[in-house]
């Protein structure tokens, strides 16, 4: 037993050796804030009641019980379909939940990641499992790596809880790119401050909010935080396409320490929607269809640009050094509202800017140190082994 264990040990640590070892060295680029005369309005097409609400990050039991999940498939779309989700995306970790695939909307998600820092993300409309990982501590390069490896065989790639373990301190999106969503909201914890370092780096990093549960027993643990996505259906790839064009918001629900059903169906009737999210030359509008408590307008780093209280609607007039401007919205009832930034562009689109590339002569010389310094190991192993064994004759 103790010898099977010690082998098992030994092949991972092997593995993970092999990963760090193979990792390729990226040159990281200064990142530039977004520029141009044009505003990108995610909300420009709006349609009224196209909103669906949807999860796309939470655990069901897997893995025959030794992940932290504690229930099937079957139990927790009870709960969620229960509160009038239209889109529940199981995201177990490492492990694509492909049960009932056939139903419409079905979206093949997981949580990719097995390292100690929680470095996490959300591979959605996945093909295939990611097995590479870098188990101990990881650096720019390695999250780079596998942002990148994640994104060949997955429709979007979501950065998860950055904020856990400070796994994604804000510093690193200043230069982590190729990405297309960001967790701002998770059931645990929220990230505003990596959102504004990624957005105020010119990175185009659109929202999402999941509750991350692991239970569906305790219902405090359920409907904590929700994506609304305008869409015109709710099939997958409408989804997709709709959250990676940032037309969605997110709501974030008071917390309750107990909590029942039956409060938990009346938090989700007391959810208002925008009636008009618009940019008029360089003034921003917002209109929502309940009297808010507060409104804000925050840019660049995080700074609240313009506060206005008991409204329903707001206007902020853009100033020539605001790269972006994102609105949030709190309710009499304490729910937040997370909107997604409006940001300024040139061309048809904002740019995705891609901040790093791969350092092909570092990367050689990094291996070729290393590829050395093990034979030299090896060497003097396969010396020191033969010469006890001519002393011993």
């Amino acid at each position: 037993m103790i010898i099977s264990i010690a082998s098992v040990l030994g092949v991972f640590l092997l593995m993970t050796g092999w990963f760090y070892f193979t990792c390729p060295v990226y040159i990281f680029e200064e990142p530039k804030p977004f520029t141009g005369q044009q505003f990108y309005n995610p909300y420009q097409n709006m349609v009224d009641d196209a909103w669906k609400k949807g999860v796309f990050h939470l655990h069901t039991k897997s893995w025959m019980g030794l992940s932290n999940g504690d229930n099937t498939y079957e139990e927790v779309m009870d709960v969620y379909q229960q509160l009038h989700y239209d889109i529940v995306a199981i995201s177990d970790y490492m492990s694509i939940n492909r049960s009932r695939s056939i139903d419409i909307p079905y979206i093949p998600a997981y949580e990719h990641g097995y390292n100690i820092k929680k470095v996490h993300q959300s591979a959605l409309g996945a093909s295939k499992v990611l097995w590479r990982d870098y188990f101990f501590k990881q650096n720019l390069h390695q999250k780079q790596h596998v942002i990148d490896l994640l994104k060949k065989n997955s429709h979007l790639v979501a950065v998860n809880h950055p904020g856990m373990r400070s796994s994604y301190p804000p510093d690193d999106f200043n230069f982590l790119s190729g990405y297309d969503l960001f967790e701002v909201q998770n059931g645990t914890h929220l990230s505003e401050a990596a959102w504004d370092a990624a957005l105020s780096s010119g990175y185009p990093a659109w929202l999402i909010a999941n509750d991350d549960s692991h239970t569906v027993n305790n219902p405090a643990r359920v409907q904590r935080e929700v994506t609304f996505i305008n869409a015109p259906s709710s099939s997958d790839r409408e989804i997709l396409n709709r959250l990676a064009q940032g037309a969605s918001f997110g709501v974030r629900f008071p917390r309750k320490k107990q909590s029942t059903m039956d409060e938990k169906r009346k938090d989700a009737d007391a959810i208002s929607f925008p009636a008009e999210i618009q940019i008029a030359g360089d003034t921003l509008r917002v209109g929502w269809r309940q009297i808010m408590q507060q409104i804000e307008f925050i840019g660049d780093r995080g700074i609240v640009l313009k506060t206005v209280t008991d409204s329903d609607t707001a206007r902020y007039h853009i100033r020539p050094e605001d790269s972006y401007v994102r609105v949030k919205l709190t309710s009499s009832d304490s729910l937040v509202y997370y909107l997604n930034p409006v940001v300024r562009f040139s061309d048809d689109n904002p740019v995705k800017q891609r901040l790093s590339q791969i350092d092909k002569v570092k990367t050689f010389r990094k291996r070729a140190v290393i590829a050395f310094v093990i034979g030299v190991i090896v060497l003097l192993s396969i010396f020191g082994r033969t010469k006890r064994f001519f002393a011993r004759r």
